[in-house]
């Protein structure tokens, strides 16, 4: 008799449709209380003999539903609390986590599970799951069955079934059958879609207020990409700027947030420029995404403002006394400092015209984009692209380091146009793309469907039991 059932586990189906199952298998257990008299000596036996989850399970079925998954994915019946027999096992759950270079019978067999049993459920586990792709720090519910008239001697506990979930979409749940085999199942669980807002202003940080908000860090991240060119997030986000974000993301039957989807719309009104940016998302008929004014101007500019991440700006463009040589002279570029080993992008598509060792600039790239621009990228502590690759724009060069002639880590960044070297944080630069007249249409009315979403959107901050009501349209007194 086993307590756990691969046909209960990993059912992400409404809760209503679990409560039903509840009060049908507790109707089911009254009507035996009262038809099964001390003389019906076989009825009450059969009733013993069947596993008092696979009881719950024919309750559940007959009302086609199941109760919620545990964090982990797993599911136990009604009748795993609800039901009383003398005979029953005593179920208990493990909780372990995947060490770093673990394996999944490492893990059971910490858990508590025989050699044996743990090799029967990863055989089947491998028909559904490839155990390579079995992370560190992998959750993983083990649960494990004990029977009741052994329990007080404290007999070495039966590895009943494993559950977890290796994606937020994604259940895999293996257990024990009635006859001692294994049974693996995949299950997807399906998320309700709907659109969320954040906005509001900042006043410690963009990402600190955005989440905040009830942004994610994903989002926060995606908003920050399509506004790079435009904006240098370094130097230009004050206190009393506001932004505002539209997403879509998707919840589970609970309400509660799974995961994000596309960014919709971005705005971002600040003081350090005379009008506000706003980005709606389109894709072209040549099936290219991307985001655009309310012009249909892109958002993409030729190149990024800055090529690293989290830098200040320790030297600016112009006349400079050199820090080693002591001498006034012309500084052709602007130095960033960061930490050795940050990663340094390509400001711009391009070709990489020299990927080496390159006098007191160190390690040195340069590259050669459109309209006659060449970026270069000087004191690298290593190199992650070759003289004569292509390059796409936000792609890893190299690594800041000090090489060459420096005082201490940092990134000098050259931008020059047509051979003559210009301010990198003061150019103008025109925009990836802009719409064609015959694509505006559609353009215009994909703008318009994302105003009406974002006038419409739920609060990113309603999480929980408060999205479920919005949702189910509910209200509460």
């Amino acid at each position: 008799m086993t307590g756990f059932d691969v046909n209960n586990a990993d059912s992400n189906r409404s809760r209503g449709l679990a409560i039903a199952a509840s009060l049908a298998l507790s109707a089911v257990l009254l009507a035996a209380l009262f038809v099964v008299r001390p003389g019906d000596g076989a009825a009450a036996e059969s009733l013993r003999a069947a596993p008092p989850l696979q009881v719950a399970l024919d309750a559940v079925e007959s009302v086609e539903t199941a109760p919620e998954p545990d964090a982990a994915g797993a599911v136990f019946g009604p009748a795993s609390f609800i039901a009383a027999c003398d005979d029953c096992p005593l179920l208990t759950t493990e909780r372990m986590t995947v060490p770093r270079g673990g394996t999944m019978a490492g893990v059971l067999t910490a858990a508590g599970a025989a050699n044996g049993e743990a090799a029967g459920a990863i055989s089947a586990l491998g028909g559904v799951f490839d155990l390579r792709r079995l992370r560190a720090g992998q959750e993983i519910s083990i649960y494990l069955e004990t029977p009741a008239a052994a329990a007080e001697t404290e007999p070495q506990p039966r590895l009943a079934g494993l559950s977890f979930r290796p994606e937020v979409d994604r259940s895999i749940t293996v257990a024990r059958a009635h006859d001692g085999s294994w049974r693996a199942r995949e299950t997807q669980p399906v998320f309700h879609a709907d659109v969320a807002r954040a906005q509001g202003e900042i006043v410690n940080s963009l990402y600190l207020d955005a989440l905040r908000a009830g942004a994610t860090d994903r989002i926060v991240v995606e908003m920050a990409a399509v506004m790079a060119y435009a904006i240098d997030f370094q130097r230009s986000i004050h206190q009393g700027d506001r932004f505002d974000v539209v997403f879509e993301r998707h919840v589970d039957s609970r309400g509660a947030v799974a995961r994000t989807g596309d960014i919709l719309y971005i705005r971002y009104e600040g003081r350090a420029r005379s009008q506000p940016l706003e980005f709606f998302r389109f894709r072209t008929p040549d099936g290219i995404i991307g985001y655009y004014n309310a012009e249909g101007e892109s958002a993409e500019r030729l190149l990024m403002m800055t090529p690293v991440s989290g830098a200040r700006i320790s030297s600016n463009f112009g006349m400079r006394r050199h820090p080693i040589s002591g001498f006034n002279r012309m500084h052709q570029g602007t130095d960033f400092a960061a930490p050795t080993g940050t990663p340094i992008y390509a400001a711009g598509h391009g070709v990489v015209e020299r990927a080496d060792r390159f006098g007191g600039y160190g390690n040195y790239v340069r590259i050669r984009h459109a309209n006659g621009y060449q970026t270069a990228y000087a004191h690298l502590s290593r190199f992650a692209v070759r003289r004569g690759a292509n390059v796409r724009q936000g792609q890893v060069i190299g690594y800041v380091g000090c090489t060459g002639s420096c005082t201490g880590p940092h990134l000098h960044y050259e931008v020059h146009h047509n051979g003559r070297p210009v301010n990198p944080m003061r150019l103008d630069l025109p925009t990836g793309r802009r719409l064609e007249a015959n694509e505006l249409p559609a353009f215009r009315a994909e703008r318009d469907r994302i105003i009406a979403l974002r006038d419409n959107a739920v609060p990113a901050t309603d999480t929980g039991r408060e999205l479920l009501v919005a949702q189910q349209g509910e209200r509460e007194i």
